[in-house]
């Protein structure tokens, strides 16, 4: 069985390895196409919104870029179970009616000496929301070009009067399959590794449209003309790629072992192999440190931790992280396992703000001597220095046998922070030697 499963990795690693997309083209693309390429304008208002694509591509690419690749990256790994076991001390195997470990928390125990664990999990990220907005009602206003340059309001010439909406539309996916081993190396010390094979898509229809006294006059879409003018523009993009996302080592050292409270150290970290290019990874090295606490109390453990994530990549904060919970026996070999988990954002000079200010003030002279003003806000995802997330998870695990469990997870979002699942799914198994 150990010779299949690795032989499933292996050939998912070669057919993976040359799906490549270039994920991160696709909003760039939608940006350039909308406010250029598409854009049909009478001589000198031809060039008039080329300052708005080059700021899109300088902020809004790589901020929504950014966004992906981090949550992607930072797929999470259920703890290491050395599985079921057995008591031989009356001559014959009496099964030990302990919990069967957390999910997504660690446990402060270790495999033992010479043991192995080896197995896969599943779990699909549907990326639907950001700060409370679904990913599919995202819009960014842009404005046009201040011809005068005077640091004045939008409208000391009537032309400047004129915006654009871009609603983006945007549905983000990633299924990712871990396949992972761990050895204990001694009684205390298990040295662990997981190889992510990723599919991350992209899809959607973005809709440009034009608002203003010359949308349609002096700005128009291709296929427009000034009697029949086109002031909406349509781009429907699905990209996806696929690969090995970034690799995890991880390295745990259980330093107190006793009747009550268990502590151990993990460190886990996640190295640059997967293609940033195709949001498989973020290009950086980034490690965890993490303090767990167990405590037996006969069929209920509940647990402790308290990591922190150093996470070097651009727009992607460190983050203070926690696990609080408990796993519990409901039955022989099957065990209920429920968390609180927190990822707390420590530098607030990394969170994402796609526009250096929030709204613009345009001045309509149009009826002089009658002025009216509007304010524009550039996008309707809200500002925020942090981007925290809190979710519950609660899981299963099952013993079908003193070597394999098999386990099922989910864990829901309790607030609105960040690029999110409202549900992420988690299925796996384990082998234990």
């Amino acid at each position: 069985m150990n010779k299949r499963l690795w032989l499933v990795v292996f050939s998912l690693l070669l057919v993976t390895s040359s799906a490549r997309a270039q994920l991160d083209r696709v909003f760039g693309s939608i940006f350039d196409r909308v406010l250029g390429q598409d854009l049909q304008l009478i001589g000198e208002h031809g060039t008039h919104f080329r300052e708005a694509a080059a700021q899109a591509n300088r902020v809004l690419t790589p901020g929504l870029n950014a966004l992906i690749a981090s949550n992607v990256s930072s797929f999470p790994l259920t703890s290491t179970i050395a599985g079921a076991t057995y008591d031989l001390s009356s001559g014959r195997p009496v099964k030990i009616t302990e919990s069967l470990g957390p999910i997504f928390a660690e446990t402060a125990s270790t495999l033992g000496k010479s043991k192995i664990n080896v197995g896969f999990e599943y779990t699909h990220l549907s990326l639907e929301k950001f700060r409370g907005l679904r990913t599919q009602d995202l819009r960014f206003t842009f404005t046009h070009l201040d011809l005068k340059k005077d640091g004045k309001p939008l409208g000391d010439d009537i032309v400047e009067l004129d915006v654009m909406d871009v609603n983006l539309d945007l549905d983000a996916n990633a299924n990712i399959f871990a396949f992972f081993a761990t050895f204990g190396v001694t009684n205390n010390l298990d040295v662990g590794v997981a190889i992510p094979v990723i599919t991350t898509s992209l899809s959607g229809e973005a809709t440009a449209t034009l608002r203003g006294p010359f949308a349609g006059v002096l700005h128009t879409f291709r296929g427009g003309t000034t009697n029949s003018p086109n002031l909406v523009d349509r781009i429907p993009y699905d990209e996806s790629a696929s690969g090995i996302g970034d690799i995890a080592v991880r390295v745990k050292y259980n330093f107190v072992r006793g009747a009550g409270m268990n502590l151990a150290a993990l460190v886990d970290v996640r190295l640059p192999t997967g293609d940033e290019a195709d949001f498989l990874g973020t290009g950086e090295t980034s490690t965890r440190l993490s303090l767990i606490a167990t405590q037996k109390i006969a069929q209920f453990t509940p647990h402790l931790n308290i990591g922190y994530d150093l996470r070097p990549a651009a727009l992607d904060s460190d983050e203070l992280e926690f696990a609080l919970g408990f796993d519990q026996k409901m039955a022989e070999g099957v065990t209920f396992a429920v968390d609180f988990l927190g990822e707390v954002d420590i530098n607030s000079d990394e969170a994402i703000t796609f526009f250096p200010q929030e709204t613009v003030t345009i001045v309509d002279k149009t009826n002089a001597p009658v002025v009216t003003q509007r304010t524009e806000r550039l996008t309707n995802i809200l500002t925020r220095d942090n981007d925290n997330i809190f979710n519950a998870s609660f899981g299963l695990r099952v013993a079908a046998s003193e070597k394999l469990l098999l386990l099922g997870n989910v864990v829901v979002s309790l607030n609105d922070g960040g690029l999110r699942s409202n549900v992420v799914p988690t299925f796996g198994a384990t082998v234990s030697f």
